[in-house]
């Protein structure tokens, strides 16, 4: 689903990536892990176009991505990825003025081109799965902050994409509202949706990912299953990660 080789982003003379390699396949979840700045959120905006690499290539789907590639031929190519991902990130991006029910019909109508009919109907059904369809008609400043990113996870699979991107989707929340978030992630995991997670959410990691991936430095330290990842890092810089978030 998901191919990355010797991926490498620099800001001007900060190495931010260097040579990441990794798979992601279909159906499965993959936590990213990592103290501040290891290159977690770079590597994810890398995948959906958002960054342009320094060099190396991703397959997403089907679709490809080389730093070899003309800017014309990497541009059509980030076109093509992001009709196949949906992204959601720390902070809801919603337009505030519109209804909860406009953000969600928003692409549908002005990328996909869909009928109104049926792009209210796909928002509609997106929106009682995620619990909001009675706050369709509510604009997004009058919704808690864990309601607006259940509002943009429903926009973000309003165009059915293979794949999910979230970068850090609880850290902008309060506390007692992260769990509804959380729900409705572990919902679309269980039902097999393919998903990339930078997460700082320790034990939701443990319980949801299929792997993790945990990067330092910008460099993918260790990768394992979660029981081994949490129970037995390899590395002693995983250890240390580990050590520091359980005090």
């Amino acid at each position: 689903m998901i191919q990355i080789h010797d991926l490498s982003k620099s800001f001007q003379e900060l190495e931010v990536l260097k040579n990441i390699n990794l798979q992601v396949y279909a159906g499965e979840v993959v936590s990213i892990l990592g103290p501040s700045g290891s290159g977690k959120s770079t590597l994810l905006r890398c995948l959906n176009g958002l960054e342009e690499m320094t060099s190396g290539r991703i397959e997403l789907a089907g679709h490809v991505i080389d730093s070899g590639q003309s800017k014309k031929e990497q541009a059509k190519a980030i076109r093509q990825i992001r009709l196949q991902t949906g992204m959601v990130f720390q902070q809801f991006n919603l337009y505030p003025h519109k209804t909860v029910l406009e953000n969600v019909t928003e692409a549908l109508l002005v990328v996909r081109k869909w009928p109104k009919a049926k792009a209210v109907e796909k928002a509609e059904t997106l929106l009682d799965r995620v619990g909001l369809l009675q706050k369709k008609d509510v604009y997004p400043s009058r919704l808690s902050g864990g309601q607006q990113q259940r509002v943009a996870i429903a926009r973000a699979l309003a165009a059915e994409p293979a794949v999910m991107l979230f970068d850090e989707p609880t850290s902008a929340l309060d506390p007692e509202l992260v769990g509804e978030v959380l729900a409705v992630i572990k919902e679309l995991a269980n039902e097999g949706m393919t998903m990339v997670i930078v997460t700082h959410e320790m034990e939701f990691a443990e319980e949801v990912s299929d792997r993790v991936v945990f990067m330092a430095d910008g460099i993918i330290v260790e990768q394992d299953s979660p029981k081994e990842f949490f129970n037995n890092p390899k590395t002693e810089r995983a250890q240390k990660f580990l050590k520091k978030f359980g005090s």
